[in-house]
C-alpha cells in the first residue's frame, strides 16, 4: 500500500479514491491462498477429508501420490518379471543340459553327466584370418574377466571337436556355479533351428517366450550384462542374420553383452572380421585322452586302463582319440565290450556304422524298412553315398536329392549324422556337406573300392588303402589291386599299419613284394622295425641334403645303409629339394656331390645303388627323361658358371607333363651314368622303365 500511496502523490491530476475495499478483498485472498495451501501440505491432507464440487483434474491429498506408488508397482513386477525369466531359464540349463548323449545311442535316457564327465577343453587365440598364435587359455579363466559394453567372441573347432557341448557346459555353469553370475541372463541360440526368425527373435523369445516383447515389459534388458550364445554359425544358411545382430540388433537388446560364436573354421569367414576376440579349440592331448577314459570308466579302473593301454600302442587310435567324438565312440564301443571283437580298424568302423545305423532306425521308428547287407544296416545306401564321394565333384544337397529321390533314404543319409554342412551359396540356395570326420570318408571310399574296383583311384589317401586291406580280410588280393599298389611311394609307417590290417600272410608277403618303400632320414626306426617283418629288395631313399646337413647326418646313413642284414638291396635315390616353379633350369651339384660321396661310401657288395629322380616340392616328382641333354640354359644361370666349367643337364619330365632341366658337372655325370635309370610316365605316375 506504501507504493499505491507515492503512486498517488505523484499524479497530480489522479481523481479521489476510497481504497478500503480493496485492501478487504486483498485480505480476504491471502486468507483462502494460506487455506488452500494447508490443505495441499502432504501432512493436512492426511488429517482432513476434502470435497471438490464443480472441479476437473484437480487432486487433493492422498491421491498426490498415486503416480508415485504405480511406478514403484511397475517397477516391482519388472523385477518379478526378470527374476521370474532368470529362474527359468537356470532351471532348463539344468535340466536339459544337465547329460550328454551318446552319438552311438539314442534313447529317453540321459547318459552321462556333464557336470561328471566334461573334460574342459583347451583353446588357442587366432587371429583375424584364424592362425593360431601358439597361447593358450581356459575358457572359466577367460569368462571369469567381467568387462562392460559389448564383447564377441569366436570359437572354431573342427567337426566333433566338442562345440555344441562346450555352448551347453557354458549355459550349465552358469546356472549352477558361480564363476558366470556376472551375467544377468544367458541365452543359447541353436542357430540351425532360426527357420524364418530373426537372431533377435529368438534371443527375446528365449528370455520371455515372446519374440514381440512390449517396452514396459522389457524389464530394463538395456541395464542387464547378457551373455548369447549362437551355436553353429556353420550350419546357419542365412548367415547375414548373425552378422546383422552382431553389428545392430544386439545393442537394440542391450550394450552390455557378450556374443560367443561357434563354427568350423572355414565356414567362419563372414563373421571372423565382427569377432573381437578369436580362439581355436584344441583337440585331446594324450593328457585329455586319459583324463577322459578315466571318467567314462571311473567304476572300472581295469577298463580304463585297458583303453588307455591300446591308445598308447596303437598310433590311429591315439590320433583319431584327438577327436572328443571319435574318443566318445571309443569308450561306447569298450564299455559294451564291442572292442574284444575288433581287430583291424576296418572291424572297428564297421561296428560304428553299424551302431549308427542302428540308431537311426530305432530313432525313427522303421525296422525293417531299410535292407541289411553283409555288415548293417543300408548298406546300399552307404554304397551309393560312398560312389558321389569318390566323383570329381563335391557333395551337396541337389546331388543327394538326385541320387536318393525316395524321402525314406535321403533322410536316412541325412539321418545318420555323418554329413555336416560344409557351405552355402545364397545365389542358389544349395547346400554342400563334409563327412563330420574326414575317416568316416576314408571308411566309405574303401568300402565302394571293395565292392567296386572301377572306383579305385591312384591317389587315395593312406588311410583309405588301410581301410581297403581289412576288407579283403582272409581273402586273397586279386591282381588288380597289387598292380595299383606297385604305382606309389609308400612310408615304413604305412607299411607298419598295413601289417596291422593284413590277416593272410601269403596277402603280406604279396603286399610287400610290390611295394615301393621310401626311407627319410628322420624315420630310421620304423624302417628297421619293418625290415625285421619283411627282407625288401629294394628301397626308395629320399637325398636331401646339402654340405652341412650331410656332414651332420653322414655317419647315420652309412650306419644304416652298411646294416649286415641287407642282402641283394637295390637302394634308389631319388633328389628331394625345394625349387621354384618359374624356372626351368636348376644347378644341383652340391646336392649330387653329397650323393656321390654316399655311394662310395656304402662298402656293402651286394648293394646297388641308383638315381631315379628329382623330387621337387613345389612341382612334384620329376622322372629322367633324357641324359647327356645339350644345354639351353638361361643366360643368368650362364654367367654365372665359369668358363671352365663342364656342365650336364638331365632333362625331366613330371606327371602333369611339365619339363624341367637339372645340371650337374660332367665328372659327377660320369660317376652317376651308369646309375640313372631312365623312367616314363604313365597315368599319371612316373614309372621306371
Amino acid at each position: 500500500m506504501k507504493e499505491a500511496d507515492v503512486s498517488s502523490n505523484e499524479s497530480s491530476d489522479a481523481l479521489p479514491f476510497d481504497d478500503a475495499p480493496v485492501a478487504e478483498v486483498t485480505n480476504n485472498m491471502m486468507q483462502n491462498k494460506n487455506f488452500l495451501g494447508g490443505l495441499l501440505s502432504l501432512e493436512k491432507c492426511k488429517q482432513y477429508h476434502v470435497i471438490l464440487t464443480k472441479c476437473k483434474n484437480i487432486h487433493i491429498g492422498s491421491r498426490v501420490e498415486e503416480p508415485k506408488t504405480s511406478c514403484f508397482k511397475k517397477d516391482d513386477e519388472k523385477n518379478e518379471m526378470y527374476d521370474n525369466c532368470c529362474q527359468k531359464l537356470k532351471n532348463k540349463y539344468k535340466t536339459y543340459f544337465a547329460y550328454m548323449r551318446s552319438f552311438l545311442w539314442e534313447g529317453k535316457r540321459n547318459d552321462f553327466a556333464i557336470e561328471d564327465y566334461f573334460v574342459e577343453l583347451t583353446v588357442e587365440k587366432a587371429n583375424l584370418f584364424g592362425k593360431k598364435s601358439g597361447e593358450k587359455i581356459s575358457l572359466n579363466e577367460l569368462f571369469s574377466i567381467q568387462e562392460n559394453g559389448h564383447q564377441t567372441m569366436l570359437v572354431t573347432g573342427d567337426p566333433g571337436y566338442g562345440k555344441t557341448t562346450l555352448c551347453k557346459k557354458i549355459a550349465y555353469d552358469w546356472a549352477s556355479t558361480d564363476y558366470l553370475q556376472h551375467f544377468h541372463l544367458t541365452v543359447i541360440v541353436v542357430l540351425r533351428e532360426l527357420d524364418d526368425k530373426s537372431v533377435k527373435d529368438m534371443v527375446l523369445y528365449n528370455i520371455h517366450n515372446d519374440s514381440h516383447i512390449d517396452r514396459d515389459c522389457t524389464f530394463q534388458l538395456s541395464k542387464l550384462n547378457i551373455l548369447v550364445i549362437l551355436d553353429g554359425f556353420d550350419e546357419l544358411i542365412e548367415k547375414h542374420k548373425v552378422v546383422k545382430f552382431v553389428r545392430e540388433e544386439s545393442f537394440d537388446i542391450s550394450p552390455q553383452m557378450m556374443i560367443l560364436v561357434t563354427s568350423r573354421p572355414q565356414a567362419a569367414e563372414d563373421i571372423r572380421e565382427d569377432m573381437k576376440m578369436r580362439f581355436s579349440i584344441e583337440g585331446f592331448s594324450p593328457i585329455h585322452q586319459k583324463k577322459y577314459i578315466e571318467l567314462m570308466f571311473r567304476e572300472d579302473e581295469r577298463k580304463a586302463n585297458e583303453l588307455i593301454s591300446k591308445l598308447n600302442e596303437d598310433e590311429f587310435y591315439r590320433e583319431i582319440s584327438e577327436c572328443p567324438l571319435m574318443l566318445h565312440m571309443l569308450c561306447c564301443l569298450h564299455h559294451s565290450c564291442e572292442m574284444k571283437k575288433i581287430k583291424t580298424i576296418t572291424d572297428l568302423y564297421i561296428q560304428i556304422f553299424a551302431l549308427i545305423t542302428e540308431r537311426y532306425v530305432r530313432k525313427t521308428n522303421q525296422n525293417g524298412k531299410f535292407e541289411r547287407g553283409k555288415y548293417f544296416v543300408g548298406e546300399n545306401l552307404l554304397l551309393q553315398l560312398g560312389k558321389i564321394n569318390l566323383k570329381p565333384y563335391p557333395i551337396t544337397s541337389n546331388v543327394l536329392m538326385d541320387n536318393f529321390p525316395n524321402e525314406d533314404e535321403y533322410n536316412f543319409i541325412i539321418g545318420l549324422d555323418i554329413l555336416a554342412l560344409n557351405a552355402f551359396s545364397e545365389y542358389d540356395k544349395i547346400i554342400q556337406y563334409t563327412f563330420v570326420h574326414r575317416t568316416f570318408e576314408e571308411f566309405l571310399s574303401a568300402f565302394t573300392m571293395y565292392n567296386d574296383f572301377y572306383y579305385f583311384f591312384e591317389l587315395c589317401s593312406d588311410k583309405t588303402l588301410l581301410f581297403l586291406l581289412g576288407f579283403y580280410g582272409r581273402c586273397k588280393f586279386p591282381k588288380k589291386f597289387l598292380r595299383r599298389v606297385k604305382e606309389r611311394l609308400v612310408t615304413p609307417k604305412f607299411m607298419l599299419q598295413s601289417h596291422k590290417e593284413i590277416e593272410l600272410k601269403n596277402n603280406w608277403e604279396q603286399f610287400c613284394s610290390v611295394s615301393r618303400v621310401e626311407v627319410h632320414s628322420y624315420d630310421m626306426d620304423n624302417v628297421r622295425e619293418l625290415l625285421e617283418l619283411y627282407q625288401f629288395k629294394e628301397l626308395y631313399c629320399c637325398f636331401s641334403y646339402n654340405k652341412e646337413f650331410y656332414e651332420e647326418m653322414k655317419e647315420e646313413l652309412l650306419s644304416f645303409f652298411n646294416n649286415e642284414n641287407f642282402s641283394n638291396l637295390n637302394i634308389y635315390l631319388y633328389l628331394t629339394i625345394l625349387l621354384e616353379t618359374s624356372k626351368y633350369s636348376y644347378d644341383i651339384r652340391e646336392y649330387i656331390s653329397c650323393m656321390i660321396d654316399l655311394i662310395v661310401n656304402i662298402k656293402r657288395i651286394n648293394h646297388s645303388t641308383f638315381f631315379v629322380g628329382i623330387n621337387n616340392l613345389l612341382g612334384g616328382f620329376y622322372c629322367f627323361r633324357n641324359v647327356n641333354y645339350s644345354l639351353n640354359l638361361p643366360r643368368d644361370i650362364l654367367e654365372s658358371l665359369h668358363e671352365s666349367d663342364e656342365i650336364i643337364a638331365l632333362k625331366t619330365l613330371n606327371m602333369e607333363g611339365t619339363f624341367n632341366s637339372y645340371f650337374l658337372s660332367k665328372e659327377q655325370y660320369k660317376f652317376l651314368r651308369r646309375r640313372i635309370i631312365v623312367s616314363t610316365v604313365k597315368k599319371g605316375m612316373c614309372l621306371m622303365m
